[in-house]
């Protein structure tokens, strides 16, 4: 990273720890056990890379922000690595994101939406700007834990989970206008994308700035709906590891679309981490 000029991505991984996979409020200790490991196996490789102690620029969301016992993982991280982690605010959070789809997708206004394990950001755009952010609690995996207890769920916790998310967005959802797409990113939205082009055969094969109708988004609901997650981890195109979340995340992307008139989703491969490199890179230069 050249500050003023540029990136490089020398590496890129990551690994799911789930860490809102908890009671509200909380930090499962196997996630935190697994988010403390995965943590330490990247500044090892980070280490083995540069000949001098990397600058660690390592930031928390959702999970950890709502978390009453976020200290601790943050004291443990401090204790065993010395790195000082910020907690993003929700309007950080969705500012990152829609800095990140702004740089890479021509997108003058409509909705970014961004979708996680814990939280849900809503991003109005204007001639390029942000106007407005919101963040709200209806990430893929605190919604299975707590609406989506049956494999399959049963038609009442459907039933209960999409009422939640329409009171959740009623005030929070800016409404399509006339010409407006929405634009998501995340897990979710990235598998939808994946699934939707490996039932296309022959057609494009790159997700970021892939096009998806209202229409698409349902069928693959429709088709999530009513398999075991052992079943769905078998679609062509889906992670095993994020079948037993994508349903609930599919119906909020499905939900935000038909009740805001958003008729189609483009799709961004990019996210807060990518805010995080254009922000650290270029500063103040970068036009919000």
């Amino acid at each position: 990273m050249t500050a003023g000029e540029g990136f490089k991505v020398l590496e890129a991984a990551r690994v799911q720890t789930r860490l809102a996979g908890g009671q509200p409020g909380t930090l499962p200790r196997r996630a935190v056990e697994e988010t403390l490991e995965a943590l330490h196996q990247f500044l090892d490789r980070a280490r083995e890379r540069e000949r001098e102690e990397p600058r660690v620029v390592a930031v928390a969301t959702s999970a950890v922000r709502d978390a009453g016992s976020r200290e601790r993982i943050l004291a443990a991280i401090w204790r065993n690595e010395a790195v000082d982690v910020q907690i993003l605010t929700g309007h950080q959070e969705a500012r990152l994101g829609a800095l990140a789809a702004l740089r890479s997708l021509p997108v003058r206004r409509g909705l970014i939406v961004d979708l996680g394990g814990a939280s849900l950001q809503l991003t109005r755009i204007r001639r390029r700007r942000v106007t407005t952010t919101t963040s709200l609690p209806l990430g893929a995996v605190r919604m299975t834990a707590r609406f989506l207890r049956h494999d399959p769920p049963t038609p009442r916790e459907l039933r209960m989970f999409r009422g939640a998310i329409r009171e959740a967005l009623l005030d929070g959802l800016p409404l399509a206008e006339r010409g407006e797409a929405m634009v998501g990113m995340g897990g979710t939205v990235r598998a939808l994308a994946s699934i939707h082009l490996r039932a296309e055969r022959g057609g494009r094969q790159g997700r970021h700035g892939l096009r998806l109708q209202q229409s698409h988004v349902t069928a693959i609901r429709e088709r999530l709906e009513p398999l075991s997650a052992r079943k769905r981890a078998r679609i062509r195109g889906l992670k095993a590891e994020r079948a037993d979340v994508i349903l609930a995340g599919a119906i909020v992307i499905e939900e935000v679309m038909v009740l805001g008139g958003y008729l189609d989703l483009i799709v961004s491969t990019r996210g807060v981490r990518d805010g995080l490199l254009l922000r650290e890179t270029f500063g103040r230069r970068i036009r919000r």
